[in-house]
């Protein structure tokens, strides 16, 4: 029966291919100081493998269409938040609490919190999803991360606090890596060092989070920084999932995604909070299975207080 059900996905997988194409489309947010001629080439490519891809399987087309209509009920696919978008959902109240430059020491923190770590290439979406996370739209002031048309401002590692009474979490955002940010190139190379020492040395470090631009797919820096974060539970939060056009492109992107990084995958699109729920439940998840050690008992009362909520 299951053999069945699989090669029946396969047939329909196979004939809505035929019926349409994948393509990549361009938000008109974007600037053309931060979607250059080499990011269109990238997405181009993408969109080519994306198309050259079909299942092989019975068991990927069922993968995939499974995948498909769970990305569907998710509200991905949506340019607009609706019902299930985040702006429809109670926010969570988020602060930056503290930062670190380049050769600076940690900032101090108030509560001993598990810590979530986000990289990803300049103009991934990165400081978007964060705020999608805490239920802030783009544009709203009480956003905690700066989010900006143009890739690549974010100088160093910021801490936001996520929760209030009590607090969750800790966020921890990256400087955005790749020839796109707006740096030099020695200042890219500090900011490297930065972030993995952050990430072999963090006690509190609960999970990872490697922010993938569904449009381009994994690049060569994505690998390396699954590389560094290797020893950290990490997931792979695809963004920009409402620029991929054509039947199943999402569910598609996701399989490819994850057989090239053997990690979890989830859908999102910060602009809608498409996806953002699943990224949070896991999240959550991540955090409450970490032991925070600190030598203040009030500290570890509130981070347990935290994670059992």
């Amino acid at each position: 029966m299951l053999a069945l059900r699989c090669a029946r996905s396969l047939r329909h997988v196979q004939a809505v291919r035929r019926r349409s194409s994948t393509t990549v489309s361009r938000s008109r947010r974007e600037r053309r100081d931060s979607v250059d001629a080499s990011v269109l080439a990238e997405r181009a490519a993408w969109a080519e493998r994306l198309e050259a891809s079909p299942p092989e399987t019975a068991e990927d087309a069922a993968r995939e269409l499974n995948d498909e209509k769970r990305f569907k009920k998710a509200g991905l696919g949506v340019r607009r938040a609706g019902k299930r978008g985040v702006f429809r959902r109670e926010g969570i109240e988020a602060a930056r609490v503290g930062s670190q430059r380049c050769g600076g020491a940690p900032p101090p923190l108030k509560h001993a919190l598990p810590e979530v770590l986000l990289v990803g290439a300049a103009n991934a979406g990165k400081s978007t999803l964060i705020n999608a996370l805490v239920g802030a739209a783009p544009a709203s002031k009480a956003a905690p991360a700066s989010a900006s048309d143009r890739a690549g401002w974010t100088s160093g590692l910021e801490w936001i606090r996520v929760g209030a009474k009590p607090p969750l979490l800790y966020v921890v955002d990256a400087p955005g890596y790749g020839a796109h940010a707006v740096a030099t190139a020695r200042e890219r190379r500090e900011w490297t060092t930065l972030c993995a020492d952050y990430a072999r040395t963090r006690a509190t470090l609960a999970a990872a989070v490697v922010v993938v631009d569904a449009t381009r797919g994994v690049s060569t820096e994505d690998r390396r920084w699954l590389d560094v974060l290797s020893s950290a539970p990490t997931v792979v939060a695809l963004s920009k999932c409402d620029l991929l056009k054509g039947p199943g492109a999402v569910a598609r992107c996701a399989r490819l995604v994850e057989d090239d990084t053997q990690c979890d995958v989830v859908a999102t699109c910060g602009t809608t909070g498409a996806g953002v729920a699943e990224l949070w439940a896991k999240l959550r998840a991540l955090c409450a299975a970490v032991s925070v050690r600190t030598s203040d008992p009030r500290a570890v009362a509130v981070h347990r207080s935290a994670v059992e909520v």
